[in-house]
């Protein structure tokens, strides 16, 4: 779904752009009486009607780039919940090795071997788990188990530790896989505020010269619908809401 600061531009300039558009030879026809006037010798008017096609499709164009990358970058963010999905569920199989080998030791071997291989409670974080899996696994290999407290049980300290890092190096993996979306998404969110910072520039170019354009070709009343806001970029001064002075009173 596109973000409200696009949809909010994308409005406006498909109000800027149908005014341009729609009433430029109408403008140019007026702007051309009010200019003829002011020829000097040799001088011809300049196609007005084509210029404000033109500052027109520009304003176009850029706000179908920042609409495009606004879209590429809200595709890349529904890409990641499937890749977050699969860390979290690694990181719970881990976590309930853990919890289990924990459990295991205390009650085989008692509470001073357990401590000695957790050096604290089981970490949620992921990241912080697959680290705190790998010197579990360590201290597995080294410590001495010393005679069961339940006759026959036995713990294969081997098995263990391979299934330990097995389930690490799985949850390893999709944290990479995390990481790379998070600079995926960043290169879009990158690209789209580019775009954006783009289109507001150029926004505010075209509408303010829209503006006078018309204004000088006495068509107030467009050129209200074209004025860029104060408040607001990227928006006209209609659809950012903005609040008009009033009008000095006659004395």
């Amino acid at each position: 779904m596109a973000s409200k600061q696009i949809t909010d531009r994308e409005k406006s300039a498909r109000a800027v752009v149908a005014v341009g558009e729609t009433h430029s030879e109408a403008a140019a026809t007026a702007l051309s009486k009010v200019l003829k006037p002011h020829l000097a010798k040799g001088e011809a008017l300049p196609d007005i009607g084509l210029l404000l096609m033109l500052v027109s499709r520009a304003l176009d164009a850029s706000k179908t780039r920042m609409v495009e990358a606004d879209a590429a970058h809200e595709a890349e963010l529904g890409d990641d919940e499937p890749v977050r999905r699969a860390r979290d569920e690694a990181a719970s199989t881990l976590s309930g090795k853990i919890i289990e080998l924990r459990e295991v030791l205390t009650g085989v071997y008692g509470g001073a071997t357990a401590r000695a291989v957790f050096a604290g409670p089981t970490p949620e974080d992921p990241v912080v788990l697959s680290r705190f899996a790998g010197e579990v696994a360590t201290q597995l290999g080294r410590v001495k188990l010393p005679a069961p407290r339940i006759k026959g049980a036995k713990l294969d300290i081997a098995e263990t530790t391979s299934a330990l890092q097995e389930h690490s190096a799985m949850l390893d993996t999709h944290l990479k896989g995390v990481a790379r979306e998070l600079r995926e998404a960043q290169a879009t969110l990158d690209t789209k505020n580019q775009a954006m910072a783009a289109y507001d520039e150029t926004f505010s170019g075209v509408a303010t010269t829209l503006t006078g354009l018309l204004r000088v070709a006495g068509k107030a009343d467009l050129a209200a619908r074209v004025r860029p806001s104060t408040r607001r970029p990227g928006q006209t001064a209609t659809d950012a809401e903005d609040k008009t002075s009033p009008e000095p009173a006659v004395k």
